[in-house]
């Protein structure tokens, strides 16, 4: 009786839902790359992963090595549900198209809102967390914004420390957004990683009023191209590589990053990344 009622308690503080994190970045930085792989790692550490892909070109379904499916987008003339979006991979991981231009997801019905959201909730419900691969915020600030938590992908490129500060002050100013998590990718060493962050918390504290986390980082290695090129993650291609290490590693601690800024417990990602394409719309501004 005392396993049983300590079955039922840890069933009594379990979230009703998963918690999301949002992987967003400049084009080229490894967005898609980072969201799948570490999805996979958690997937082969026993966490139910559900990996939404919010971009569109079906890149997270090749490199998973599943058929591609239907997108949100495509909801609007066949309903089909969820169940033609999505597809389980050998990897533990649930893999989700939420694909829609923003125009599109403003135009949903009710009943094909209240339709799709119910049937997410209930994988929201079964899943320990949500990652969703975003598109930058200047193409689409939605799905980044409606997260619970924030994961900003830098590189040394020369460009993306600018690209990650214009995605920062989007989302601090369009979706109020006040945390961001940071993971340095394609880092040579963890001394350049911690460089760049200290740039970016410089600049990012001069001119917003937002606070930077920092995650870690991903090494450059070769073995993620080569990987893509098989069409396998890496974390199964090549386990045993630098950045496949660094990937488990980062996954075993993925549970720890949740810090909403604001409490929805009752309100599923989905739900939330409708609503919020409607009132974000050129015609409610």
């Amino acid at each position: 009786m005392q396993d049983q009622a300590a079955s039922l308690r840890r069933l009594s503080h379990r979230p009703l839902r998963a918690p999301s994190f949002a992987f967003v970045g400049a084009p080229g930085s490894g967005v898609s790359t980072l969201a799948m792989e570490l999805a996979v790692a958690s997937g082969y550490a026993g966490t139910r992963v559900l990996l939404a892909d919010c971009q569109g070109g079906q890149q997270l379904a090749r490199r998973l090595g599943v058929p591609s499916t239907a997108t949100l987008e495509t909801q609007r003339v066949s309903e089909s549900g969820l169940a033609a979006m999505s597809t389980g991979s050998r990897h533990g991981v649930e893999l989700i198209n939420l694909f829609a231009r923003p125009e599109d997801r403003q135009l949903f019905s009710p009943q094909l809102w209240l339709k799709l959201t119910g049937e997410f909730a209930s994988l929201e419900r079964d899943a320990d967390a949500l990652i969703v691969d975003c598109p930058s915020p200047s193409l689409d600030p939605v799905p980044a914004g409606v997260a619970d938590n924030l994961v900003l992908v830098l590189t040394p490129s020369a460009d993306s420390l600018t690209a990650a500060y214009a995605a920062i002050k989007r989302l601090s100013q369009e979706a109020g957004r006040a945390s961001f998590n940071v993971l340095v990718n394609r880092a040579q060493t963890l001394a350049e990683a911690r460089a760049l962050f200290t740039r970016l918390s410089a600049v990012v504290g001069e001119f917003l009023a937002v606070s930077l986390r920092w995650l870690g980082f991903v090494p450059d290695d070769n073995l993620v191209r080569r990987s893509q090129s098989l069409r396998r993650p890496l974390t199964e291609a090549f386990p045993d590589s630098e950045a496949a290490q660094a990937f488990a590693q980062l996954a075993a601690v993925l549970p720890h990053w949740h810090a909403p800024e604001a409490g929805r417990a009752d309100a599923g990602y989905l739900d939330l990344l409708i609503a919020a394409s409607r009132d974000w719309s050129p015609s409610g501004t």
